[in-house]
């Protein structure tokens, strides 16, 4: 069984009677988001069982650090990853790297806490995280390459845009639950169930990743190259270095946007500033992401109407004006749920079509590798590190709205990676 294209005019069709090979693989992308955004989520919670210190916001940023580690890990996975996927194809990456989700993920449920072995309980909390970070860069990219080139030639941001509701739909799981265990804070180890939760549905997605197949535009390039791997690593960076510079600047824009708004803010307005109590935020949070996960197919639409460029645009533009607003807000000392939701639409509109439009940049046989690794310097450098930066700046400056410089920092990241695209991609 595989999935094809079917060419009709000049428009490709895809074979929607195919297309359950698919469900393991976005499956499997709910339960990779849902295990990765646990250890964020839980920050407050991780902060105050594994650096029980005198100042709770020291012991924050402590664990916003271990947080920053799944993103320093990703170029590893990125190289790792790149390569298998370019010389051996996609589908093995997407079977190999659910398994380096799971475990880490069963662990962290599993740790003893500082009370219980001292400091060896937040070095196996760090360990947990790097390995996590590896597996989980190698997935996510070849998820979203997967659905790109198996279904996604004729409608592609809209395509795109089902991986990028499986994330959301996966961080929206992990807040509803992390919600529902504020519930139980009584309970000394409540906080476990959700990463028990997450590594017994990774074994399902293992399982049910045994039926998918090639993606027709990989198994092309095999036939039509005698060697899948033309050229060592470091010529393909050569080649590539442009668009792969492109690549850290708009992943980095991305990611960083999601983390501090999603991650840092909710966390930063209700423990730090006490805007709102963490159940309202945790409440708000939810619902945002939420909007964000609807809104997904719709800048996809837009996206695939008007050209990605486009609306990458107009949503940055849109993010700057909100960037103040947010100021406006922060200095009143009020929670503004209009313009917490609105900024959280903004933020999935610029996210949805960047993804695409980075493909383009970069030839078959290359892609994974070139894609991986641009996409994992770019978490590393910007993404993982927003809400540690982000905290770091209310600390040196005491000021309630210094974190939004980082805010602002990121758009502008976004701005010179547009204008440093292929007007004409591969």
């Amino acid at each position: 069984m595989s999935t094809r294209l079917e060419l009709h005019g000049d428009k490709p069709k895809i074979d929607w009677r195919l297309a359950r090979v698919f469900l393991p693989v976005i499956f499997g992308t709910v339960v990779e988001y849902y295990d990765y955004a646990l250890c964020g989520l839980f920050a407050g919670i991780l902060a105050e069982k594994f650096f029980p210190l005198a100042d709770p916001n020291i012991g924050l940023l402590k664990t916003f650090g271990i947080f920053l580690t799944g993103s320093l890990a990703k170029p590893v996975g990125a190289l790792i990853f790149g390569h298998i996927g370019d010389r051996f194809g996609r589908k093995i990456t997407l079977k190999i790297g659910m398994i380096g989700i799971i475990f880490p993920t069963l662990l962290m449920g599993s740790l003893p806490t500082y009370a219980q072995i001292g400091w060896s309980a937040p070095l196996l909390l760090l360990i947990c995280r790097v390995f996590q970070g590896i597996f989980t860069a190698g997935e996510s990219d070849g998820v979203r390459i997967f659905i790109y080139e198996s279904m996604g030639q004729h409608r592609p941001c809209l395509a795109n845009s089902l991986s990028g509701i499986a994330c959301m739909l996966g961080i929206y799981l992990a807040s509803f639950a992390f919600s529902k265990t504020l519930y139980f804070e009584a309970y000394e180890h409540a906080w476990r169930f959700p990463f028990f939760i997450g590594g017994l549905l990774g074994l399902v997605v293992f399982w049910s990743r045994y039926y998918i197949t090639e993606t027709p535009a990989f198994r092309q390039h095999m036939l039509s190259t005698k060697k899948p791997l033309t050229a060592d690593f470091l010529s393909v960076i050569a080649r590539n270095k442009r668009a792969i510079f492109s690549t850290i600047l708009l992943c980095g824009s991305v990611g960083g946007l999601y983390h501090f708004y999603m991650v840092f803010f909710s966390i930063y307005l209700s423990r730090v500033l006490a805007i709102s109590s963490p159940h309202t935020m945790s409440f708000y949070t939810a619902e945002a992401l939420l909007m964000y996960t609807l809104c997904g197919p719709i800048a996809g639409i837009l996206a695939d109407r008007f050209g990605p460029k486009q609306i990458l645009k107009i949503s940055l533009s849109g993010l700057f004006i909100a960037s103040i607003f947010n100021g406006i807000m922060i200095s009143q000392g009020i929670l503004n749920l209009s313009i917490f939701l609105s900024t959280t639409v903004l933020i999935s509109f610029f996210s949805t079509p960047g993804f695409i439009i980075l493909f383009q940049q970069f030839k078959v046989g290359e892609r994974y590798r070139c894609f991986s690794i641009g996409h994992a310097l770019g978490s590393m450098i910007f993404s993982g590190s927003a809400p540690m930066i982000s905290l770091w700046f209310w600390h040196a400056t005491k000021k309630a709205t210094a974190p939004l410089f980082y805010f602002a920092f990121l758009i502008l990241m976004g701005f010179i990676a547009i204008a440093l695209l292929k007007k004409h991609p591969m």
